[in-house]
């Protein structure tokens, strides 16, 4: 069988819960239990900001929920689930989505007090995020070539096929680039763009054979993906072509955040961030933690939340980057 290309922490927590109970797919609630999980002791894969509201996921089903904009942490775990939990959305101050190993999905109706497990038609396969195009209509994606498309705010999903019927490349991350577009970004070099908002999927010629991990949109309007071994490249015409921007690190990059200056977090191995302050021509490497990063966000006060291996914490940036 293939195996997956994807972030080292990530593949060793995919190891790590190998033999956890599979996430149960009933209808029942599963009431999200309190257990004191510590912040920066557990690994945070994805978070998803809402206004004040922050919602982060990760190892073994852990959740944590943030009302003031990332500043203090209330932990918890469903007492069902044991799955990584790989990405969170949000759809309202109240409703989110989070998907993750095994196939798991759950949907919460009252910020994380507690969540339903939804059954879909990905199986096993394991999710490794999903997006909301509109407070109805959502995509979840992951490993060799799945896709599933909600059109009722995560109750009920579709498969739907990627690129073409033998599309199995890991989808690893799609984001909204404004007018319909999306950009998918995955295992094997993939690029692909989506002009009608994910139904249909044309392949974009790529720069790169290796695994890309994620993807951004500039505040300029350039496209960013990013990847295995240091390699970030960058497209001024929607997508449609790619060139190579020169990185003084051969680390793998796995986020991308645009901070309230303008300036772009790319997040790394190793506790490293790539720092740009042109639109992504170039950036300078600054490292915050000994772990790896899988993503940032800032807040009002300056401070840059970062999230991975350590879980979450706050570091302090320099006023410019570039």
């Amino acid at each position: 069988m293939r195996t997956a290309a994807l972030p080292t922490f990530i593949v060793a927590l995919a190891a790590s819960v190998a033999v956890a109970q599979p996430a149960q797919a009933d209808s029942g609630t599963l009431v999200i239990a309190d257990v004191a999980i510590r912040s920066d002791r557990v690994v945070m894969l994805a978070c998803h900001v809402r206004g004040e509201r922050a919602i982060a996921v990760g190892e073994r089903g852990a959740v944590l929920v943030s009302e003031d904009g990332g500043v203090g942490w209330k932990s918890f775990r469903s007492r069902k689930t044991t799955r990584t939990l790989t990405s969170v959305v949000a759809l309202d101050a109240d409703v989110w989505i989070g998907v993750g190993h095994g196939g798991t999905m759950l949907r919460s109706e009252d910020g994380g007090r507690s969540a339903r497990a939804i059954e879909t038609e990905a199986g096993k396969d394991s999710f490794l995020g999903v997006i909301a195009l509109d407070p109805t209509t959502l995509l979840a994606y992951g490993a060799f070539g799945l896709m599933l498309r909600s059109e009722d705010a995560g109750r009920t999903w579709k498969k739907q096929q990627v690129i073409d019927a033998d599309f199995d490349r890991h989808v690893n991350r799609v984001i909204a680039a404004g007018d319909g577009l999306l950009l998918l970004v995955g295992e094997s070099g993939t690029i692909a763009l989506s002009h009608d908002r994910g139904v249909t999927w044309s392949r974009v010629e790529s720069p790169y054979e290796g695994s890309f991990f994620g993807a951004g949109v500039t505040p300029g309007g350039a496209f960013l993906a990013f990847g295995m071994r240091g390699n970030v490249y960058r497209s001024t015409d929607r997508g449609s072509t790619w060139s190579k921007v020169d990185m003084p690190t051969k680390l793998p990059f796995f986020g991308a955040a645009i901070l309230r200056d303008g300036r772009i977090v790319l997040t790394a191995a190793q506790g490293w961030l790539a720092v740009s302050g042109d639109d992504g021509r170039s950036f300078e490497l600054r490292r915050v933690a000994a772990g790896d990063l899988a993503g940032a966000f800032d807040r009002d006060d300056g401070s840059l939340m970062i999230f991975g291996e350590q879980g979450i914490r706050a570091v302090q940036l320099a006023a410019q980057a570039n």
